[in-house]
């Protein structure tokens, strides 16, 4: 074996290797979202290369902290002593810069890339922020001492107008529905939908490093793609507080149907904990399916964190949903 190993710096250099390491398209008309997170980041290129053949590619960054994290992740063929040698590069390169933990993968920007490996028994369709690989990635890092710090799954369900008996049961005469109603409106909005996240979403669901520096490039993806009706909050009337938000995302990469994107990801639902349990959820995911459904949306894939039960009960028993997916981050302490 004649391996060597380049580390690339340059955003728009390491923009040639990414789609060596995931599944999904690395496509151009995305690179605008793509280099904003690797400047943001930082982010470096680890290259394989054996024969001066490159066979393997994985991203390194930091959010300024002492965690390294990972991304697109992947050799050529799959073959097992390229992931090796790459994961045994990857632990050195974090012994070297005294990294504490090593956590991955998680692949920048994520709303588009998304997380983890992928479980064997999970759906193999390509769509956004889902990629697919064999199993042989988390059995060789979890054979050089990395364990399962996150289970992350997928539901997916058919979109429609959901019925107002549904809610009947509740009374929402305390609360409002606000939709922004030009993209001019999200910018206020973006401290009162941080705080919501930071709040409510337990440690284990929190995947984007540093998220509120993304926060602009994740809308200017959403504006692109899809529509202002992504993102709703809930407004307490006597406080004037948010007390809630559901922000969605457009798949420009899943089968577009009548020269419409059919397919839409619900991203973040989250509602503070002393105003749960008053059908609030219900309320909100009724709202953004009417509006989805006008706009053509046809089909939902919602990612959970494993923990995450109250959500869960919320469409598995009331939306019919479909678990589809397991995707696994790892992570390992750094020696």
């Amino acid at each position: 074996m004649s391996f060597s190993i380049e580390i690339l710096e340059n955003p728009k250099k390491i923009l040639k290797y990414l789609q060596l390491g995931i599944s999904l398209p690395v496509r151009e008309e995305f690179y605008e979202f793509v280099l904003y997170d690797l400047y943001v980041y930082k982010a470096k290129s680890i290259v394989l290369r054996d024969n001066n053949k490159i066979v393997a590619h994985t991203l390194a960054y930091d959010d300024g902290g002492d965690i390294l994290f990972f991304g697109f992740f992947g050799a050529i063929n799959h073959e097992e002593k390229y992931i090796t040698f790459l994961v045994e590069e990857l632990v050195k390169y974090a012994q070297k810069l005294q990294y504490k933990t090593i956590r991955g993968p998680i692949n920048p920007p994520i709303f588009i890339y998304g997380w983890g490996f992928m479980t064997e028994d999970s759906s193999n369709e390509i769509c956004i922020s889902k990629p697919v690989n064999p199993p042989i990635y988390q059995d060789v890092f979890t054979h050089h001492g990395f364990f399962i710090k996150s289970i992350q799954g997928t539901w997916e369900a058919d979109v429609y107008k959901i019925p107002e008996e549904l809610l009947k049961k509740y009374d929402f005469t305390e609360y409002e529905i606000y939709s922004p109603k030009t993209w001019e409106d999200i910018p206020e909005l973006k401290m009162p939908l941080l705080m919501l996240s930071a709040r409510n979403l337990a440690k284990e669901s929190r995947v984007t490093p540093s998220p509120e520096k993304l926060f602009e490039n994740f809308f200017s993806f959403v504006r692109k793609y899809g529509g202002v009706y992504m993102v709703k909050l809930i407004k307490h009337k006597e406080s004037g507080e948010f007390v809630g938000c559901f922000i969605t995302l457009p798949d420009p990469i899943k089968k577009i149907q009548n020269g419409k994107y059919k397919s839409f990801v619900g991203y973040s639902l989250t509602i503070d904990k002393e105003h749960r349990r008053k059908g609030l959820s219900m309320l909100i995911v009724k709202e953004m399916y009417d509006e989805a459904y006008d706009n053509d949306i046809r089909h939902i894939s919602v990612p959970m964190e494993g923990s995450v039960f109250e959500c869960k009960n919320l469409i598995k028993n009331n939306l019919d949903f479909s678990y589809t997916r397991t995707h696994l981050i790892l992570e390992r302490n750094v020696e």
